[in-house]
């Protein structure tokens, strides 16, 4: 079986959750003697931008993807994604991340007769931010109109003048609009997906529902987008953990409480960005007094502003930034952790690094969120997401008494594979 597997983004030094689970199929499937071919954008244009289909030089089996931002909703027209799979020929079409290269991929492959998978990594399909996280602040239902979406992902514009734009009532349906549309235009974004991006949400969640099958990795996921869904089939498939992750479980118990604060080594594993909460970390550890407790930092930025904010946040406190820790070190780095700190403000799908630390035995705080709840769900190791007060109120509860309740083992990377293929296969099978 010959597999597409399209991503926003892949190799080049993209390595998050995402980029994992492609490259987990990826080495599945080949070690159960099917072929996958990777269609990666390229957001951050570490690489030429070239066009659709072109190999990489250094590994041929990788596809470019052309990337024109996240206004793209279809993405290159309807003969350049039909011509893309006329040269590769797939059995399956499976799209992981359509953000910034666009859905038309799934109804390309619909009218080839492929199988057309689909993916829910994330909320992109009812959010341009991926996240829900409304820029007023609380969790999105994601059923607002084009215009309020497109004045929350400008509002986290890096330009001061185009964040007042977005928070300015009038201009924020005048002026920002416009600006938008000449922006996309410039980048080389096509006219008619602008008027697509005002029909967004129900333009991507009946392309959506076109799909063969729809995998989500949470329960929480599904809830939100499983209602919108009549046509296609719907599989609950978790992120499986490769065999090293076993393999590192420490022995040691936890020793009992209550701990000094002084010798506890924390840790924060994530990209550094403001949905992901870092700074609530910081804030919890100054409110605590907790000055030489060590907090160990993985992780790197994509928005530099916030960066710098973090770094100065953390002074008189001792933090270390790591940087991005290899995947093949991480066993490693979080072996060393008391406990991880995940302090999310957006409903999570499901994080890896939870699975990861719980697999290893280190303990995981976290906020409560979906998605973490599901993979912790043991109460006393969870705080209200946003909260410098809840988190430092359960730092401290910790500390004095470290719960101590096994969470349900997780998916191994062989399981899920497995559970993938056979889903391929029912596909496949239907297709014909």
């Amino acid at each position: 079986m010959k597999v597409l597997l399209a991503t926003m983004q892949y190799g080049r030094g993209y390595a998050f959750g995402t980029e994992r689970y492609v490259t987990l199929l990826r080495e599945g499937l080949a070690a159960r003697g099917h072929s996958a071919v990777v269609l990666a954008g390229d957001p951050e244009h570490r690489g030429p931008d070239v066009p659709l289909g072109t190999p990489r030089p250094d590994e041929p089996d990788i596809l470019h993807a052309p990337t024109r931002g996240w206004s793209v909703i279809r993405g290159p027209g309807r003969r350049a994604w039909e011509a893309l799979l006329h040269r590769v020929s797939p059995d399956v079409v499976h799209v992981v991340n359509a953000a910034h290269i666009g859905v038309g991929l799934v109804d390309a492959a619909r009218r080839r007769g492929c199988g057309a998978v689909v993916t829910v990594v994330d909320f992109w399909w009812i959010c341009p931010r991926h996240t829900l996280l409304h820029y007023r602040g609380g969790v999105c239902a994601g059923d607002v109109p084009w215009h309020e979406c497109l004045r929350c992902v400008l509002a986290g514009n890096p330009r001061p003048v185009v964040q007042r734009l977005a928070r300015h009532g009038l201009a924020a349906y005048t002026v920002l609009p416009a600006l938008w549309a000449a922006s996309g235009l410039a980048r080389g974004l096509a006219p008619d997906e602008l008027v697509r991006f005002t029909r967004r949400r129900a333009w991507l969640l009946a392309t959506l529902d076109r799909a063969d099958a729809v995998v989500f990795l949470s329960r929480g996921a599904q809830r939100r987008l499983g209602p919108h869904l009549a046509r296609a089939t719907q599989h609950l498939v978790p992120v499986g953990l490769e065999p090293r992750w076993f393999a590192a479980r420490r022995t040691e118990s936890l020793p009992p409480g209550p701990r000094d604060p002084a010798g506890l080594t924390l840790g924060y594993v994530g990209a550094l960005a403001a949905h992901k909460g870092p700074h609530l970390l910081l804030a919890a550890l100054r409110r605590l007094g907790w000055t030489r407790t060590l907090l160990r930092v993985a992780g790197t930025a994509v928005d530099a502003g916030y960066e710098a904010a973090l770094r100065a946040a953390a002074a008189g406190l001792r933090v270390e930034f790591c940087g991005r820790v290899p995947t093949e070190a991480m066993p490693e780095f979080l072996r060393g952790l008391d406990a991880l700190v995940v302090p999310s403000t957006w409903p999570e799908n499901q994080p890896q690094t939870v699975l990861e630390a719980l697999t290893t035995g280190t303990p995981v705080l976290a906020s409560r969120v979906d998605g973490i709840r599901e993979v912790v769900p043991d109460e006393s190791s969870l705080f209200e997401p946003g909260s410098v007060e809840s988190l430092a109120a359960r730092l401290e509860a910790w500390v004095a008494d470290p719960p101590r309740v096994r969470p349900p083992a997780p998916w191994t990377a062989d399981e899920m594979v497995a559970a993938t293929l056979a889903l391929y296969e029912a596909v496949v099978a239907a297709a014909r």
